[in-house]
């Protein structure tokens, strides 16, 4: 039965949540329910309503104020308990006592239960699986007996059950605690506590060893009453199951794997107690010597020491070798391939347990040239290069060009000099990325015109190159899309020996080029890169973010770089962005925040395109696209590092794969800048959204 209420100085005519009352006082405390009414002397009484945390003390009729208030939740749907004491309580109104001075009054007299009493229990100290009786009067009204954390036994388990006494067998998940004996009734049970705590036994864990333990060992653990063990626990997750029945077992054997960590073994009681060991070290490796400081990529390396059966990998700088793929490994030795990538440096050898070892600094082998076959050499001659440990070399490099290795041993390399090859000494680039300048030189017998400055006008238009010696051209190649010189200018403007004008042909490569020319006397070289390019078309399919003509989403924001107009170079005679010189910091130079934005509903069908024009590079500004606010922003890189030589170009760059476009949220084009940056040679238009 629950109680109905009454508040002292407030009108509360019934319990139910829909009907709170709050104090006289502000508190916004309020009583919904009390009980169970009838309650037992020495049992549990609770009080349901609301801020019900905030009570300070509760008097029941004969007794002094119970201010050991145990909170079972807060807020709105609030509980407390208080037990009733066993002796000296009286019928009557219960008052609840409120921070600011105030009272709440139970609206229904507090009645007793008579007269249930629970004296005692033994043993106070028990194993689970042990018989413990239970003392009292009118026990036959109490069906169940709850032993800490709630682990109840219900009657049907009693052993014997009578008025003055309940007999029940302790439970394998029992904690120590206090036994509570209950009515098991509906509601708001009456349930009475034991004056003291009935201790349960639990497994102990003395010792563990060895310790240090080498992974993939047994591990003893020592303890005792390990039949009230469910598992053991240990460092790094693993479990094992724990199934002794023999009480005189001291001694656990538990197998370990190779990934096991260092830390603490825990001993896991079947009444869910942890049992903690001392900290559990591991065994490490050790690297005492190595075959040589000085290893050579793509060789055999040797690694001494101890314990290195455990190593799982070993780090090079620039390379990593898994165990397995050594050549072989024991207790005290590692063989491996020297990695094409490893350099310089300290290595470390690492084990499965997450532990480590540092093994020797390395310094690798380096190739050096003793020779040329000649001092001066034809572009697409063959030119011999000797010397020692040349078998490391992947790339020879004449100036800016690389030449064609055809032939290569560890004392020498046979390589086919490339057009535009430069006069100088040759670098040579090892198998892991280590550079090296001959001290030979050497002289390209070649002679080509002199070329001072090279236009283009786009795609299949003309490109304008002048300098002197001009007429010695007689043949002009463009690269293919594969970027394979096969393409024949056959086109011809002007051709003097200072004025050579040709047209690009459709089919060959675009954006930034570099056309091949070859002379009357068969001299190859590459003239200066010239841009020839142009944007990608907007279509039907094309969702245009904004082309800055005005409306929509083409506003500017604060601290913008960039301004509106007419821009200088025209792209389609309409508005654009323009920038301005002096910017520094981090700033939106655009976003769209109002409006209707678009959507996207698969971002990983579609590309983010933005056209642009550079007349003047600034290479320290990184640029940003915020596409659903911070939640999904691509980033653009240095857009404006390269001159497009005053050509309108189209940037295309990949969305967020899964990343929202819903239109909900702010779009951005943000600037991050490093120092002061000169934008006055930055135009841009046409923020839109492309198929792939």
């Amino acid at each position: 039965m629950i109680c109905l209420l009454l508040l002292s100085s407030i009108s509360f005519t019934a319990c139910d949540k829909d009907n709170l009352n709050t104090d006289q006082y502000g508190n916004d405390i309020a009583l919904n329910s009390f009980g169970p009414c009838p309650v037992l002397r020495g049992g549990t009484l609770r009080f349901l309503g609301s801020n019900l945390d905030q009570i300070t003390s509760i008097s029941i009729p004969g007794t002094d104020p119970i201010t050991n208030i145990t909170v079972v939740s807060k807020g709105e749907h609030s509980e407390i308990t208080v037990q009733v004491p066993k002796e000296n309580c009286t019928e009557g109104y219960v008052t609840l006592a409120t921070p600011k001075g105030g009272t709440i009054t139970t609206g229904t007299k507090i009645t007793y239960s008579e007269p249930i009493a629970f004296t005692s229990f033994s043993p106070s100290t028990v194993m689970p699986g042990d018989v413990i009786t239970i003392t009292g009067d009118y026990l036959n009204l109490m069906h169940e007996v709850i032993f800490a954390d709630n682990i109840v036994v219900p009657e049907t388990q009693f052993i014997s059950h009578s008025r003055y006494e309940i007999k029940v067998t302790v439970p394998q998940t029992a904690r120590t605690g206090k036994v509570i004996i209950s009515d098991a009734a509906e509601g708001i049970p009456n349930q009475m506590y034991s004056d003291t705590e009935l201790t349960v036994a639990l497994p102990t864990l003395t010792s563990i060893s060895p310790n240090p333990l080498k992974a993939g060992n047994a591990l003893t653990v020592t303890g005792a009453n390990f039949q009230l063990a469910n598992k053991i626990i240990l460092p790094g997750g693993e479990e094992v199951a724990v199934d002794i029945s023999d009480a005189s077992v001291t001694k656990i054997s538990v197998p370990t794997k190779a990934t096991i960590k260092e830390g603490v073994v825990k001993l896991v009681a079947k009444s869910g107690v942890e049992i903690s060991s001392a900290t559990l070290n591991l065994v490490k490796p050790a690297v005492t010597s190595v075959s040589t400081s000085t290893p050579k990529n793509n060789t055999k390396f040797t690694i001494n020491g101890t314990n290195l059966d455990l190593v799982s990998e070993v780090d090079f700088q620039g390379a990593t070798v898994a165990a397995a793929d050594f050549t072989s490994q024991s207790e005290s030795k590692i063989e491996l391939m020297m990695p094409a990538t490893a350099t310089d440096g300290n290595f470390t050898v690492k084990t499965l347990s997450e532990t480590s070892a540092d093994g020797k600094t390395l310094t690798f082998v380096k190739p050096t040239v003793t020779a040329f076959s000649a001092s001066s050499i034809k572009a697409k001659e063959t030119l011999t290069i000797t010397g020692k440990d040349l078998d490391l070399v992947k790339k020879i490099t004449f100036g800016t060009y690389d030449g064609t290795i055809t032939s290569q041993t560890d004392t020498q390399i046979e390589v086919t000099v490339p057009v535009g090859a430069a006069n100088g000494a040759l670098v040579l680039t090892t198998v892991n990325g280590t550079q090296i300048k001959t001290t030979q030189t050497i002289t390209i017998n070649v002679t080509l015109p002199v070329i001072t400055s090279i236009k283009s006008e786009g795609p299949g238009n003309k490109i304008t190159i002048t300098g002197t010696q001009l007429d010695l051209i007689k043949t002009i190649y463009l690269a293919d899309a594969s970027g394979n010189y096969t393409i024949k200018v056959t086109d011809y403007g002007t051709k003097n020996s200072t004025l050579v004008e040709f047209y690009h042909v459709l089919g060959a490569a675009t954006g930034n080029i570099t056309p091949k020319m070859v002379t009357f006397d068969g001299d190859e070289g590459f003239m200066p890169t010239v841009y020839c390019g142009s944007t990608d078309p907007i279509t039907s399919a094309t969702i245009m973010l904004t082309d800055f003509n005005g409306g929509g989403n083409s506003q500017s924001t604060w601290g913008s770089p960039f301004g509106f107009g007419i821009p200088s170079i025209k792209l389609d005679g309409t508005q654009c962005m323009i920038g301005t010189a002096g910017v520094s910091g981090w700033v939106w130079s655009w976003a769209a925040n109002w409006g209707t934005l678009p959507s996207i509903a698969d971002p990983s069908k579609y590309v983010f395109k933005m056209d642009i024009c550079i007349t003047k590079a600034a290479s320290n500004v990184t640029a940003g696209m915020c596409l659903h606010g911070w939640d999904n922003s691509i980033n653009l890189g240095n857009l404006f590092a390269e001159s497009t030589n005053g050509h309108w170009i189209t940037k295309s760059f990949d969305l967020n794969a899964g990343g929202l476009i819903d239109g909900t949220k702010d779009y951005g084009f943000y600037l991050s800048i490093d120092g002061t940056a000169d934008l006055s040679g930055v135009f841009i238009d046409n923020f839109r959204f492309d198929p792939k």
